[in-house]
């Protein structure tokens, strides 16, 4: 029941600024621009007449790689994220564990929070020829520090949370009436995942998809540690641009950055695309 306006109490014109003053414009502004500005700069010195230059083999090969591995990457974090997801968010909250939920929230978000140099630290010690699983894999002749193996693993560690914190806020969206008319209806829990809880957080799990795969575009310091830098095995775009800028070729470094811009404009036109495509199911949903 919405609140009511006591009779004889003058009501103001409603503006923009009912709920919030109008000086908090300012520090907005600032904030707007202090992101606007560092984008203008770069998209102002991009020699767009001379793009066939800065847009040479080696930053192709650090593009392919850049796909080729995010891609990989994001489809592991679908793959692990998805049930890890459902398991936190519809049976976590309701099982007798639920006490412990901080504390696995936590562990899944560390990521997200480490510096990336300490996580490639963490890979190192862990997948490393020396480290907890790595050594057992060296003697058995599988080498994964310095290979695209490595980049992959670590785009997938800084990655996954983001995937499980998008999947795990759209299921636990879902009213729970939809799961207790599928039970009464005598369908089994595959059945409730399958054919109620995904196909309703599809919208959501496909969000949960392309900032994965944006995060995995974007990763460097963990990469870097653990993966190295080599020039057509390890190095991607991030790479790829800190090598140009240490080498001294800017020109290298702006088709490096370019790039990985037009990456990231095709992945926000399709979240664009996700969240009208969401709009509409709801309104359809609506009426009828």
């Amino acid at each position: 029941m919405s609140p009511q306006i006591p009779k004889g109490v003058p009501v103001k014109k409603h503006t923009a600024f009912t709920a919030v003053p109008r000086y908090f414009v300012v520090p907005a502004l600032l904030g707007f621009l202090l992101i606007l500005g560092p984008l203008v700069g770069l998209l102002y010195n991009i020699p767009w007449m001379r793009l066939h230059e800065i847009i040479d083999k080696e930053v192709l090969d650090a593009a392919r790689l850049s796909l080729t591995t995010a891609s990989i990457s994001t489809l592991i974090c679908g793959l692990l994220g998805a049930p890890l997801a459902l398991v936190l968010s519809k049976v976590l909250s309701r099982s007798r564990l639920k006490k412990f939920g901080g504390v696995l929230y936590a562990i899944i978000y560390t990521p997200v929070i480490l510096s990336p140099v300490v996580s490639g630290l963490g890979l190192l010690f862990f997948w490393g020829r020396k480290g907890m699983i790595g050594e057992h894999l060296y003697h058995a002749g599988i080498m994964i520090p310095f290979t695209p193996t490595a980049v992959i693993l670590a785009q997938t560690f800084v990655a996954l949370p983001f995937f499980v914190a998008t999947a795990v806020t759209t299921l636990q969206a879902i009213p729970e009436e939809y799961e207790q008319i599928a039970r009464v209806e005598g369908a089994k829990s595959s059945e409730i995942t399958y054919k109620v809880l995904l196909p309703l957080a599809a919208p959501g799990i496909a969000t949960a998809f392309l900032l994965s795969f944006a995060r995995a575009l974007g990763e460097f310091g963990a990469t870097v540690t653990f993966a190295g830098n080599v020039q057509g095995k390890t190095e991607t775009i991030p790479l790829g641009i800190e090598l140009a800028i240490a080498g001294g070729s800017m020109s290298s470094a702006l088709g490096n950055a370019l790039m990985l811009i037009s990456l990231y404009v095709c992945i926000f036109g399709l979240l664009g695309l996700f969240s009208v495509v969401k709009k509409l199911r709801a309104k359809a949903s609506y009426n009828s």
